[in-house]
This record gives structure tokens, C-alpha cells and sequence, in this order.
């Protein structure tokens, strides 16, 4: 046994290094959130370790996606004046080198070359069409005497086309920027990747299925591995793709994934210093399905994942074994070799000529000169007579080499015409001139190719964008400086309302009309107002977490019924449960095999009446269905438990629910007799299933007796309230555990409470009504609905961190801490939660109960207020979808705006966040009145009331990361709609209750619909990385990133533009490097 020892622990080890090079490798995937909650994310964040530029790159090696604009649509911003001349100019001044040529009679420098190739394009045609283009452009004789003088220069003679170089190049790259399988496919024509991606689509879709699909995957508790590797025994895509012996080969595999993997690296004989990269390239492959399972793997109290278990290991195991097999298969059919890394590299390598030719052939294609000396049959034989190729690749080396020269000075001929008339300058002009000048445009053009001008046009973006917007601020920052400077401030008198909205972007115009319609003043504040909790809905049996992805909530917060409406609530319940009852039954009868012949007849016109409704008269139709729920729906009163239970009160609950299941399994046992059982008897069960209490006191005789029960029946009935009620002590622990989670102690409420108004500055001047605003959207047939929801909420409504907030700021123990901390809230000063409808702009105000009759007339002011403020803020927004309804009516703009949210055709609601390109922290005053178009997330902040920096630590951690999140998932979005968006929405298929896919099979869509990002075909929002405006002292800037690796990752990279307000000044200071700030006049 001792000798088993090492082999063991040599296993154990391997296993060990497997898994941790998978999610290395697992760096390049971002997570993937299940679209309930959808988290708007970075689909780059595992990168986010390298420079931006750098990141880009990575990505585009393994996920195949574009990281900027195509050239032709900066160059339209140019057109339409949103990039500028100076920008460009500014850009590209940093890449060019003080040298000139003379073309002509002119003087080029080579400044003015790249600018010219960067507006223009370089003219590049591709080789082996240059020539007929020549034709049709330029004489005979001006295009041969240009190709003469081409034909001595240096480049010309440097210049060297070997078919080897394919060799060299895959050579290279194998293993490591393609698999065998991708290789295989490139070069043999096949489709051995879309087989596997087939395959792992099939068996992702059908295991992480959650509740949706009517029929679900059998063996899913086996894991992903473990039931896959049953039911493939019986799946007939093996023998069918021409897998040999596929079920004894299924049956072969490892139990454990990590061996399966060894065992299929082996096989493949990839090199050990290429497993990383080898499994990024499998991950990659399908970036939404792995980028689910990496998130559904780290959530280990997800219900889903413990049920049934899946992680990148397990997916890899499988998808590996399908490389091994087809790979093998392939190779030996179509090359005569092993389908493994060696044999690969061999067959390259042996055979140069034969290989090169071959993937021209495959890849370019030949010319004719090269096609009359070859024999053609032998390209499709199979296997490949390589040996044959070889020589004949060699025989027409010459040959092939001469057409590629002569290709290759038509391209450059179309590149100097091209230069010349953008530069204006003739044919004539380019053929006296010297060769040398020539080579050297040449050399500048090649220098700076149109693959590397993304960069350079998002930097002359950037620059054109912020140029213009901090000059916005000019009469705002004129007025701080004033008054700063004369010590002068505004009188404090109450305003009419105050109100603090969630920071999105969406509430910039609200905030503004609001605080122009009545006078009233607004704060920015995150949408979780600071209380991370665990929100249970009264009726629901869900929970949801209401705050940032960033925070894991500790706390649980219910809804339950006020206490006058205990009768109201049992109906709501018992309709609730009907519904659910009757939705239930609708659905088993929709799926079920026979039924849906006898719905059609029986209650198809049902359905005919919706689907007419929906379709012709959305509006109409919402108004009717809204008039009977009102008249089906129970009303009810609540509240939120916001105070935390003591230990007696946790105790008593817990007793009390055990109480009402006991009573419950006596009615359903013995009917009435069950319900004349004695209270103290049914204690007496509860606590003698908690093995509290014995069974066999004088008490139990009494209780057998009026049941007529056996003590065999005594003892079946209790291990009955353990086994299927959960009422025993292991149960009960963890329930007191989850009770005493549920609300907060005063202290702690005082703690949100004093934290959140010092962020904002508000800690005096408090108006009679103080709104804690929450945001929400509404739409129809939408599965990316979640995603106009509150992001800081977790995706979800908004409304009940509000009510927790207002419920807080208003107990009058939490007031007094406040005011032992220098925060003195008037008695008269009443917070009231409110939910803003970010789709409709109407505002639904919550927990009315609680707000004082003396308030009355403050109340009907603000509800006249926020309808006005929402009627202004649609008609401002209506003018922004295509439609461009310009010019109507506030009440036409409300209509319209009511009716997107309603009409289930509409694939664009709202606009949601799309256009951003700020995040602003400071005072208000220093955006107050300006019109920002909805672009702008404001964070209220005022650096006088931090003197530490604690409160300005807590935003950039926070809130700013997440505005990070959202504006790269826009970005990338709006740059690779496919990639790294999720297309257009009309080809959508809800798969699994967790995501999209196109069609009926594809990866899971990752990113935003086209729709929200492209206006038609032209980008709605302009992808930039976001600018980060903070009013506060430059040295406080640099202490807060300095002391957070996430921070110092995304200013010292370059994910987003951070400019710093000096208080002291009133400039603007641009964060050049994480050592270094430059005043934003000197880098513009």
C-alpha cells in the first residue's frame, strides 16, 4: 500500500494543476449572468490586467471579435463634425516623424501623409485585382511607366514570396492561436469545430436548463460530465459523424474529468506549454455558454448548481474528447496521418511546397499562369497525395513567385494614385518624381496600415468628445469660482422637495425638469441607496439580491401586510395561488402531447383575442386588462421588515410556523377531529419532533386516544414532520440563522442612513418632503427587460431599497444617532419612496400610509410636480428614437411613451443606457441647469464634507466600477454587434430561462440587441471608454487608487478617462498616468 502512496498523490497533483490551468485559461471569459438579473459586465474584465489597446488584442487572437468601429464609420463622425480636424491633427502629430518628400512641385510631409491615409484610407486593393483595377483607371502607358520605376526600388528587391512561408506561419500558431480542429477546418475544408460546437450546444442547453423547457435532461444530478457520459452512450451523433465504436469508446472514458482531459491531451499530444492557450481556444469558442458556466460554478449556494453541478472542467473533459475523435478521424481519411500535434507539424514541415500550394489553393486561390502547369485532380483526392503536390509545388516556385511580384506592384501602384489625388497631386506629378520619394510614401503607407487606426480614431474621439464637454461647464464653474472665491454662499432656505435619484443616466433629465418645474432640488446617489439587502416580495417565493454584483448582501428584507389588512392578504393569497394554480394547468396542457389539438378548438379564440388586441390595439388593450385586474386583484397595505427580530421574537416565529404545519397535516388527516386538537398538544408534537420533549407522558395517551392512534402511529406521524416539513434541530438552526438575517439593528440603519447623506453632502437644509427614488422600466415580450432595470439593484426594481432608506431615515431612534453625529433632521421632514418608470417617465409613490396629514398639501404640489417633470422629460426623449417624432405635444409625447412600453412588437422601449459618456462626482452646482441629453451618470459629492476621502473611496469602488461595467458592455456591443453583442432581436429564442440564442441553436448571446446601440444600421451610442469627472483634490484622487489594485488596473490601463476638478483652480486635470496629471487645456 505504501508504494501506492506517491502514484496517488502524483494523480491528485496533476488533477490539481488541470483545474487551476483551466481557469487561467477561464481569464479570457467574462461571466455570463442569468438574464432575470441581467448584469451589464465587461466582456473583457479578465483582461482587464493588460493596457486596454493590449486587451483588445487578446481577445480578438481567441474570441475572434473587433474591438473598434470600422474606419468608414469614423470616418463619418468627421464628416458629421463630432470628430474634429484638430483632434485628428493632435492624434497623429505623437506618430510622426520630422521627414518630408517632394512629389511634384509639392512638399509632403509625413504628418500630412498620415493624416491624408487616416481620413482616406491607403487605397489598398487586394493583389490579385489590382491589375484589372489599373485598367480601368489609368492608361497603359502611365501604369507601366509607374511599374518601371516601382520595379528597382529596394522594396521591390527585399521583397521575397515563398510558399514555405505558410509553413512557417501555421507552424507557429498551431496550439497556439488555433486548435487541431480549427486548423483541420482552415486547411482541409471541413467543419469539425461547428460539429463540437453543435454538440456542446445541445447538451449545455438541455443540462442548464432552469424550469423551462417541458421535458428536461435525465441524469443531470450525475453532473454535466457524468450525464453526459450515460446518455451519449445512446446519442446517435457519434456513429453518425463516423466515430467507430463510439458507445465502447464513451464507456472507456475516465470517471473524473480532469483524467478525461489527460487522457485526450495525450492523445492529441499537445505540448504542455500550449495547455493554457489550447484551453482558452476551446473556451473561446463558445463564449456565452462558458462564460454562464464559469458564473454558475463560483455560485455555490445557487440552487441550480448544487442540484445539478457543471464548471469549465467538466465542460473541456468533453469537448476534448470530441476533438480527439473527429480529429483522428479526419486526418487519417483526408491526409493519411494521426490526427495529433507531431504528426501535424511533420506533415508541414516535410512537405513545404506541397503544403504552401495547397493552402493557397484552399485559401487564395492560383492564377492562371500557375493552374496551366498543374494538375488539379490531385487538390480534392483523398488521402492527399502530398508527395506529388511537393513536387509540383517546386516546379511552379518560379512561376508563382513572378505573378505575386508583378501582383504586389499593382497594389502599389493603386496606392500612390490613391495618395496623390487626395493629396492633390497628378499621375504626371508621381512619375517624375525621384524612386526614392516614392519608396518612401510607400514605406509611410505600409508603416501604417488600416488594422491599427482603432486606436488612433477612438483617441481623436475621445479628445473631440471632451474638448467639447468640459467647455459645458464653463458658466457653471465661473459661478463655483466666484462664489468660492468670496466666500459667498447661497441662502439655505427650504426647497419645495428634494429628492435623490439613482445616478442612471435616465434620470438626468428627470432630475432637471424636476428642479425646474417647482423649484426643488435633486441629489445623484447610487440606486441601492447604499443598503445592500436580500428583498423577498409578500407572495413570492423567491428572493432577490437588491444591490451591485460587487456586494453579497447579508441582511433579508420581506414584504408583509400592514396590520389592518390580515383579511385583505389571505384573499390576495388565495387568488394568488388560484392564478398560479390556473397558469400551471394552462402550461402542463400546452405542453402535453395530445391536449393542444382540443385547446385549439375549445379556448383558442382566448388566445385570438389577446393576439389581436396586443398587435392592433396595444394601448387599448393594456387600458382593458388593467381594468380587470384592478377588479380581480386584492389591494393591500405593506411594509418592510426593516427592524431586526430578537432572539425570543425569532424563537416564537419559528414555533408559530411549525404550529400552523402541524395543524395543517391534522385537518388534512382527520378533517375536523384535526382541528379540536388542544394548542398545547400541538406544542407538545413540535417538541417532541425537536426531541424536546419525550413520547410517553400522560398528555400523548390523550392525544392517541382522541385520534385513535397507535403509538406506531404517533411515532410514523412525527418522523412525517421531520422528514417532509423539516421541522427537527439541524432545520431549526438554520432557520433561526435566516430569521435573525432579517432586518437591521437601529445602529446599523443609522449607519446607511449617516453614510449615504454624507456622500451626498446633504446633511442640513432637509425640505418637508425628501424623495428616495428608485428607478424601474416596463415593457412587453422583452426578455432583456431586466437590463433597463436598476443595475446597482442587481438588475431588479429599485422601489424597495427606496422604501428601506426612507423607512430608516424616517424612525426617530435612527434620527437621534444621526444628531449625536452633527445630522439634525427636522421633525417635519418626512422621506417618501417613489419608483421613476424609466420607459413611461410616471412615478408611482409608495408606503402613502406613513406620511403625515399635515403634509397634505406638500404631497398634491410634488405629485403635480413629478407628472409635469415626466411629461417633459417623454416629449425630450421621443425625439431621440428613430421615429424622430419632433415637434408634438406633451400629451402626444406621453401617449407615445405609454404605448412603447406596451406594444409587444416594439423592440426598443427605451433607449435604455446607451449615448452615456460620463460619470460625473461633484456638486450639483456644477451641472446644475445644463443640459446633458441623458448622457451623464451624476453622482452628487461635495470634497468639503470629506476631508479623509472615505466617502470618495466608497463611490470609486462602487458606483464607478459599475459604470465601468455598463459603459464597456456598450461599447463592445456597439463596435462587434456579433461578437461580443447579441445581434438583432428578431432572431431571439429564450433558451433555458437564462439567456438568448439566435435561432435554435447558437452560443448564448453575451452582449446588448443591435437594437440597443444602432440606430438602423448606424451606431446610436458612441462607443468611448467612460470619462470620469471628480470634483475633488487631485493628491485624495491618486491615495484612493493608489491603495486598490482594481482601481490602479483601470486608470493605469487606460479602461477609462479620469479627470480630476481641482477645487482649488477650477481646472481641469486629465490622469496621464497613475504618477501623473496633466492640465486638460495642455493635453487637448
Amino acid at each position: 500500500m505504501a508504494d501506492d502512496k506517491p502514484s496517488v498523490i502524483s494523480q491528485d497533483t496533476q488533477r490539481m494543476e488541470l483545474r487551476s490551468l483551466v481557469k487561467l485559461a477561464s481569464d479570457t471569459i467574462s461571466h455570463y449572468w442569468p438574464m432575470q438579473t441581467f448584469i451589464h459586465h465587461n466582456p473583457l474584465h479578465g483582461l482587464e490586467h493588460l493596457p486596454f489597446e493590449k486587451a483588445i488584442e487578446e481577445a480578438g487572437k481567441f474570441i475572434g471579435g473587433n474591438g473598434y468601429l470600422p474606419n468608414s464609420q469614423y470616418r463619418k463622425y468627421v464628416q458629421q463634425g463630432r470628430i474634429s480636424s484638430s483632434a485628428i491633427h493632435e492624434t497623429l502629430k505623437t506618430k510622426a516623424q520630422e521627414q518630408h518628400v517632394v512629389i511634384g512641385n509639392r512638399t509632403v510631409t509625413h504628418l500630412e501623409v498620415l493624416e491624408t491615409v487616416f481620413i482616406n484610407g491607403t487605397g489598398t486593393i487586394e493583389p490579385d485585382v489590382a491589375s484589372a483595377v489599373l485598367e480601368r483607371s489609368l492608361s497603359e502607358t502611365d501604369s507601366s511607366r509607374l511599374r518601371e520605376k516601382l520595379h528597382d526600388l529596394s522594396r521591390s528587391q527585399e521583397r521575397q514570396f515563398s510558399l514555405n512561408l505558410h509553413v512557417d506561419k501555421d507552424q507557429r500558431e498551431l496550439g497556439a492561436e488555433y486548435t487541431l480542429a480549427h486548423w483541420c477546418d482552415a486547411t482541409l475544408g471541413t467543419d469539425i469545430q461547428d460539429r463540437i460546437n453543435q454538440e456542446l450546444i445541445k447538451w449545455c442547453g438541455g443540462f442548464l436548463d432552469e424550469g423551462h423547457a417541458p421535458w428536461p435532461m435525465p441524469r443531470r444530478n450525475k453532473t454535466f460530465f457524468g450525464g453526459w457520459k450515460i446518455l451519449a452512450q445512446e446519442d446517435w451523433s457519434g456513429p453518425l459523424f463516423g466515430i467507430q465504436d463510439w458507445k465502447a469508446k464513451i464507456q472507456n472514458i475516465p470517471d473524473l474529468p480532469s483524467d478525461a482531459i489527460g487522457e485526450s491531451l495525450e492523445t492529441l499530444t499537445i505540448p504542455q506549454d500550449l495547455w493554457i492557450d489550447y484551453f482558452t481556444l476551446h473556451l473561446a469558442q463558445l463564449p456565452g455558454w462558458t462564460g454562464f458556466i464559469k458564473w454558475r460554478s463560483e455560485q455555490s449556494n445557487h440552487q441550480w448548481q448544487q442540484a445539478f453541478p457543471i464548471d469549465l472542467v467538466r465542460y473541456i473533459a468533453i469537448r476534448l474528447f470530441y476533438e480527439r475523435e473527429l480529429v483522428a478521424r479526419t486526418c487519417e481519411a483526408k491526409l493519411g496521418i494521426p490526427g495529433t500535434f507531431p504528426a501535424i507539424q511533420s506533415f508541414m514541415r516535410d512537405h513545404p511546397n506541397g503544403y504552401g500550394l495547397y493552402k493557397e489553393w484552399r485559401t487564395r486561390g492560383l492564377a492562371e499562369e500557375v493552374v496551366a502547369d498543374l494538375d488539379l485532380s490531385l487538390f480534392v483526392q483523398e488521402p492527399l497525395p502530398i508527395d506529388e503536390l511537393d513536387r509540383q509545388g517546386e516546379a511552379t516556385s518560379h512561376t508563382w513567385q513572378t505573378v505575386r511580384q508583378r501582383q504586389a506592384r499593382a497594389r502599389e501602384v493603386c496606392i500612390l494614385i490613391h495618395l496623390a489625388r487626395c493629396l492633390d497631386c497628378s499621375t504626371q506629378d508621381l512619375i517624375e518624381s525621384p524612386s526614392e520619394n516614392l519608396e518612401i510614401l510607400l514605406d509611410w503607407v505600409d508603416r501604417f496600415p488600416e488594422s491599427q487606426h482603432g486606436p488612433l480614431w477612438l483617441h481623436a474621439l475621445e479628445r473631440s468628445f471632451v474638448t467639447d464637454f468640459v467647455q459645458e461647464f464653463s458658466p457653471n464653474i465661473r459661478r463655483l469660482r466666484q462664489s468660492d472665491e468670496s466666500g459667498e454662499h447661497p441662502s439655505e432656505s427650504r426647497p419645495s422637495t428634494q429628492a435623490i435619484f439613482c445616478i442612471d443616466v435616465r434620470s438626468e433629465g428627470f432630475r432637471r425638469h424636476f428642479e425646474e418645474v417647482g423649484g426643488n432640488e435633486t441629489f445623484g446617489f447610487a440606486g441601492f441607496f447604499g443598503v445592500p439587502l436580500c428583498f423577498e416580495k409578500f407572495g413570492s417565493e423567491h428572493e432577490t439580491d437588491q444591490c451591485p454584483v460587487l456586494l453579497k448582501p447579508k441582511h433579508i428584507i420581506k414584504e408583509v401586510p400592514r396590520a389592518y389588512q390580515a383579511n385583505a392578504a389571505d384573499k390576495f393569497l388565495e387568488r394568488q395561488q388560484l392564478a398560479k394554480t390556473g397558469h400551471t394547468l394552462l402550461h402542463d396542457l400546452k405542453e402535453n402531447v395530445i391536449t393542444p389539438y382540443v385547446m385549439v378548438e375549445a379556448i383558442g379564440w382566448f388566445f385570438g383575442f389577446r393576439l389581436f388586441g396586443q398587435t392592433l390595439a396595444p394601448l387599448w388593450y393594456q387600458r382593458l386588462t388593467s381594468w380587470v385586474k384592478e377588479h380581480f386583484d386584492i389591494s393591500i397595505g405593506t411594509a418592510l421588515t426593516v427592524e431586526k427580530l430578537h432572539k425570543e421574537e425569532a424563537e416564537e416565529m419559528v414555533a408559530s410556523e411549525h404550529r400552523a404545519i402541524i395543524y395543517h397535516m391534522l385537518i388534512e388527516q382527520y378533517g375536523r377531529l384535526g382541528n379540536t386538537v388542544a394548542h398545547d398538544q400541538v406544542e407538545r408534537l413540535r417538541k417532541q419532533a425537536l426531541n424536546e420533549v419525550s413520547v410517553d407522558g400522560p398528555e400523548d395517551q390523550e392525544l392517541q386516544q382522541l385520534l385513535h392512534w397507535t403509538e406506531a402511529d404517533h411515532t410514523k406521524f412525527l418522523q412525517r414532520l421531520m422528514r417532509d416539513y423539516g421541522i427537527h434541530k439541524r432545520a431549526v438552526t438554520n432557520r433561526m440563522h435566516r430569521i435573525t438575517q432579517t432586518g437591521f439593528t437601529t445602529t446599523e440603519q443609522a449607519h446607511f442612513v449617516e453614510t449615504a447623506l454624507r456622500i451626498l453632502g446633504y446633511t442640513k437644509t432637509f425640505s418637508r418632503l425628501v424623495l428616495a427614488c428608485g428607478h424601474a422600466s416596463t415593457s412587453d415580450n422583452n426578455p432583456y427587460e431586466s437590463a433597463l432595470d436598476c443595475g446597482a439593484c442587481g438588475g431588479n426594481h429599485g422601489v424597495s431599497n427606496a422604501r428601506a432608506f426612507a423607512a430608516m431615515a424616517n424612525k426617530s431612534e435612527v434620527r437621534q444617532l444621526l444628531a449625536q453625529k452633527g445630522i439634525t433632521i427636522p421633525a417635519d421632514t418626512h422621506f417618501l419612496p417613489v419608483q421613476h418608470d424609466t420607459t413611461t417617465d410616471e412615478v408611482e409613490l409608495f408606503d402613502l400610509e406613513d406620511v403625515p396629514t399635515t403634509h397634505r398639501k406638500d404631497l398634491n404640489r410634488l405629485i403635480h410636480d413629478l407628472k409635469e417633470a415626466g411629461r417633459r422629460n417623454s416629449l425630450e426623449r421621443l425625439s431621440r428614437f428613430p421615429e424622430r417624432n419632433n415637434g408634438q405635444s406633451l400629451d402626444h409625447a406621453v401617449a407615445r411613451t405609454k404605448l412603447r412600453s406596451v406594444d409587444w412588437s416594439q423592440v426598443r422601449p427605451e433607449w435604455g443606457l446607451s449615448r452615456h459618456t460620463a460619470f460625473i462626482v461633484g456638486r450639483r452646482d456644477l451641472t446644475h441647469g445644463l443640459n446633458l441629453e441623458g448622457r451623464t451618470f451624476l453622482h452628487s459629492y461635495d470634497h468639503r464634507q470629506d476631508p479623509t476621502g472615505k466617502y470618495l473611496e466608497i463611490i470609486m469602488t462602487a458606483p464607478m466600477i459599475v459604470a465601468n461595467w455598463i459603459n464597456m458592455e456598450h461599447y463592445f456591443s456597439t463596435v462587434d454587434p456579433v461578437v461580443y453583442g447579441s445581434g438583432s432581436k428578431v432572431y431571439h429564442n429564450v433558451v433555458g430561462r437564462i439567456g438568448v440564442m439566435y435561432g435554435s441553436q447558437s452560443d448564448l448571446c453575451i452582449g446588448l440587441p443591435v437594437q440597443t446601440v444602432l440606430d438602423v444600421e448606424t451606431p446610436y451610442h458612441e462607443p468611448m471608454r467612460l470619462f470620469v469627472i471628480i470634483e475633488a483634490p487631485m493628491e485624495r484622487i491618486s491615495a484612493i487608487i493608489a491603495r486598490h489594485d482594481v482601481l490602479k488596473r483601470l486608470v493605469g490601463n487606460q479602461w477609462i478617462n479620469l479627470v480630476a476638478l481641482d477645487p482649488e483652480t477650477m481646472d481641469f486635470f486629465h490622469q496621464h498616468s497613475l504618477e501623473q496629471w496633466q492640465r486638460t487645456s495642455d493635453v487637448l
